[in-house]
């Protein structure tokens, strides 16, 4: 591995400053995990049944038969329990997700079916949340797949990660109302191709059965995540990377960060001009079931300007690895923005080719970056 910045003057102290290096370098990888951020959200519940849903403001349907169905007011925002209804199925989906796609005629089905009866009809509710979508993706999905009932975003996964994040979409769950609270009745992660399962758990629920007995088939993305590369490899990226800008690097140290992000302080130069940067290993579970969790390393300066990012694991449809273009590409949409201010991810103008959600998920991660750099201040790196 070249060390470069680290070779300089006179032979002593290229000598010196190699053997600095390696020791540092040696003390700050032991025993050091890359799932420091995955630690930290897996203490975050994941919902099971038997649990009420978690309290979260939800998006109020933007028309007024949606909340007319669902028994709301006016409100812009609710939360789950002002629904009137007995049971609900509420599915946690995505417009780019490929089994919610082939879900959604299967649940229209569902829907019918309970149409058909009386007694469901006054007492059963169903609700779509799009976990990462906008109202307007919500708006097409519905309109192509007739979606007969309401569909509401969650843009900034605020749901789904009260909810403790399951591991993909679609996950579906039938809740009761039980003292004012919808409790979950049964969950699963993943298609279910049979309209009959959901009308027989909706029925039991309605008929005010004990909690339905079921496998638990999903786990916390969170509790997942690793990023499977070593150590060594990710300075050897960020070396390669920046020597490609005409950067050298002159020292590189592991910082105390347990939460939400791992953290490296980077010394960079190139020429004469001498800076700090910090380098954060992004790590997002996946949204779509079948899709990859997703892996990268942003650094940003003193100022809290975005100066690089690099991949671990990026993909496309198909999990396909993101080649240069789509790394010109995102960079393009990313460095040069500032921690600081607000970071938007627009899916017309920001997204990858074929790579909806791993663009979003990058924002998204990349948005967590305000508070390490708080910290960093607080700790005293930035001043």
């Amino acid at each position: 591995m070249r060390l470069s910045g680290l070779i300089r003057k006179n032979t002593v102290t290229r000598i010196s400053l190699f053997i600095l290096l390696s020791f540092v370098v040696c003390c700050m990888w032991k025993g050091v995990a890359l799932t420091d951020q995955s630690e930290w959200m897996a203490s975050i519940p994941l919902i099971q049944v038997g649990d009420p849903f978690p309290k979260t403001e939800l998006v109020s349907p933007k028309l007024k038969a949606d909340r007319e169905y669902l028994g709301l007011s006016d409100k812009p925002g609710f939360y789950l329990n002002e629904v009137k209804a007995d049971v609900m199925l509420v599915e946690f989906m995505n417009v780019h997700c490929l089994h919610c796609l082939q879900q959604a005629p299967i649940l229209d089905k569902v829907f019918a079916a309970v149409e058909k009866e009386p007694e469901m009809r006054q007492r059963v509710k169903f609700l779509s949340i799009g976990v990462g979508n906008q109202e307007k993706e919500l708006e097409a999905f519905r309109k192509d797949n007739r979606v007969p009932f309401p569909m509401i975003p969650d843009e900034d996964f605020v749901a789904m990660e009260n909810i403790g994040y399951p591991e993909g979409t679609p996950f579906l769950m039938i809740l009761r109302k039980d003292e004012g609270k919808f409790i979950v009745k049964f969950a699963h992660m993943g298609m279910i191709d049979d309209p009959n399962i959901f009308l027989d758990k909706m029925r039991l629920a309605l008929s005010g059965s004990t909690v339905i007995v079921s496998k638990q088939n999903y786990k916390s993305a969170y509790q997942k995540l690793n990023p499977g590369v070593t150590k060594e490899k990710i300075l050897k990226m960020l070396i390669l990377r920046l020597e490609s800008r005409g950067y050298e690097i002159d020292n590189l140290l592991k910082l105390n960060f347990r939460k939400p992000q791992q953290v490296y302080m980077v010394k960079v130069s190139k020429g004469a001009k001498k800076e700090t940067w910090f380098a954060a290993v992004g790590a997002e579970g996946r949204v779509c079931d079948i899709c990859h969790d997703v892996y990268f390393i942003y650094l940003f300066d003193r100022e809290g300007t975005i100066r690089e990012l690099l991949p671990i694991q990026l993909t496309k449809f198909r999990n396909v690895e993101f080649d240069e273009e789509d790394m010109k590409k995102i960079r393009a949409d990313l460095v040069g923005k500032n921690l600081l201010q607000p970071i938007q991810f627009n899916p017309d103008t920001d997204a990858v080719s074929s790579a909806t959600m791993t663009s979003a998920l990058v924002f998204k991660s990349i948005k967590r970056g305000k508070k390490i750099y708080e910290k960093l201040k607080k700790e005293g790196y930035i001043k």
